[in-house]
């Protein structure tokens, strides 16, 4: 009996101990070399929109280009390819990105959005929320004001 008294002693005193001292978790922002001279630097993040799905949303940068990948569950939401997308910050503001996806014919799950001309209008650190042109209406996401700052210093980085 006095053995496991020492064993859950000894796991109560040495868990804490290594959460402390544990590294924290990797940032989401990632860096890849697609080519030679070509690198793209992406932030990554599931989402759920307000019905309760999933969404890959992911942001990346190449020289001259900030874009925004929705991707929905197939056959679940459908694209109106070249509607715009809809983000609206925490403060009110209205902003629209260009649909940017060149095989916008084929895959009606994903959606592309040219947010290079709204880089600099952009939340740092307030949530916002995407409005995606779908088929199926009212579909909003939720982005949190810390993927808004992971954003930011993406954008800041390039």
């Amino acid at each position: 009996m006095a053995c496991w008294r020492h064993f859950w002693l000894i796991i109560l005193l040495v868990i804490p101990l290594w959460l402390a001292v544990s590294p924290s978790s990797p940032a989401m922002i990632r860096t890849i070399e697609e080519a030679p001279n070509q690198i793209v630097v992406q932030s990554r993040h599931q989402l759920q929109d307000n019905r309760g799905f999933t969404w890959q949303v992911i942001l990346f940068s190449r020289r001259d280009q900030l874009q925004l990948r929705l991707v929905g569950f197939p056959e679940q939401y459908h694209f109106r390819h070249p509607n715009p997308l809809v983000l609206i910050t925490s403060s009110g503001q209205t902003l629209t990105a260009p649909d940017d996806f060149p095989k916008a014919d084929t895959v009606t799950n994903v959606g592309q959005f040219d947010l290079l001309p709204l880089a600099s209008q952009l939340p740092k650190s307030e949530s916002l929320v995407l409005r995606p042109p779908l088929e199926e209406q009212g579909i909003e996401i939720a982005v949190p004001a810390a993927v808004a700052i992971e954003w930011h210093a993406l954008i800041e980085g390039v």
